[in-house]
């Protein structure tokens, strides 16, 4: 029905097959929260056969961004890329609080890979630090500098304690560098409207809903802003494999968003951000 691009997958492969050894009771939990099936791939780990839950749900593209805190930063993930040429983009893990050596990984993976942006998690890193860390300062300037977008993962899931401060932090560095373009995965929830805001004042920020988009608390508001003010800044994901990509693609084509933004939605504003 609608060509899509999931921008935040953790594939079964690589480090992330501990998220399938260890987190079951986490998937089934979720998916009898969002009313969804654990799916074969969920279960198993089988890489085959989530390429294959991916051609069912049409995903033509999953972006993987890469998650340090499994001890793994990009150039293992990068051999799925060339297992499966065309269906997954790495966006590399970099870490600010390496210094100089964050900046020349960037330089280092441009020159030897096919990279459209790169992947950080500030609080749910080995060593967390704010987003507005004068740290991450040199990381943000250089990626303005040269047009690579930013994936970060934010939302209250992925902080060790929960504070409103954080979403301050962020509009701080949008603030800043006010050329960043940043992908916040988890919607910022639940402090999504505070991340819209940031987003209807810069056409440089983008939010994938992922797993907040469905039936929780506040879920409508993500539907709303796709149809209005962010219609070109919203992305699909499905947080693979918290959530069973074919029921999520299902769902989000008949959450509310209207059939003329959904294009937009599932493909088209991604494959812009990725310069596709």
């Amino acid at each position: 029905m609608y060509r899509k691009i999931d921008f935040r997958v953790r594939p079964p492969y690589g480090n992330y097959l501990a998220m399938f050894q260890n987190e079951q009771a986490h998937f089934a939990r979720l998916a009898d929260a969002f009313d969804m099936t654990v799916s074969e791939s969920q279960r198993t780990g089988s890489l085959e056969r989530f390429v294959m839950e991916m051609d069912e749900a049409e995903i033509d593209l999953s972006v993987v961004p890469v998650r340090k805190n499994l001890g793994e930063e990009g150039d293992e993930m990068f051999s799925l890329t060339e297992r499966y040429p065309g269906r997954f983009l790495v966006f590399p893990y970099i870490d600010p609080t390496d210094g100089e050596s964050a900046l020349a990984d960037i330089d280092r993976y441009r020159a030897e890979r096919d990279i459209r942006g790169v992947s950080a998690e500030p609080t749910f890193q080995p060593k967390p630090y704010a987003f507005d860390d004068p740290l991450a300062f040199p990381m943000y300037e250089k990626l303005q500098r040269e047009g690579i977008p930013l994936f970060i993962s934010y939302s209250a899931k992925l902080l060790p304690v929960v504070d409103p401060d954080t979403v301050r932090q962020l509009g701080t560095v949008v603030n800043r560098f006010p050329e960043l373009k940043l992908v916040v995965g988890h919607g910022g929830w639940p402090w999504h409207l505070e991340v819209m805001s940031m987003g209807f004042n810069s056409d440089y920020v983008y939010i994938v809903p992922d797993m907040y988009g469905l039936c929780g608390a506040g879920s409508q508001d993500y539907v709303k802003a796709a149809n209005t003010l962010m219609k070109r800044q919203m992305l699909f994901g499905t947080a693979y494999p918290i959530l069973n990509v074919i029921d999520t693609a299902r769902f989000y084509e008949t959450c509310g968003i209207k059939e003329s933004v959904l294009p937009d939605f599932f493909y088209n504003n991604a494959a812009k951000l990725l310069k596709l």
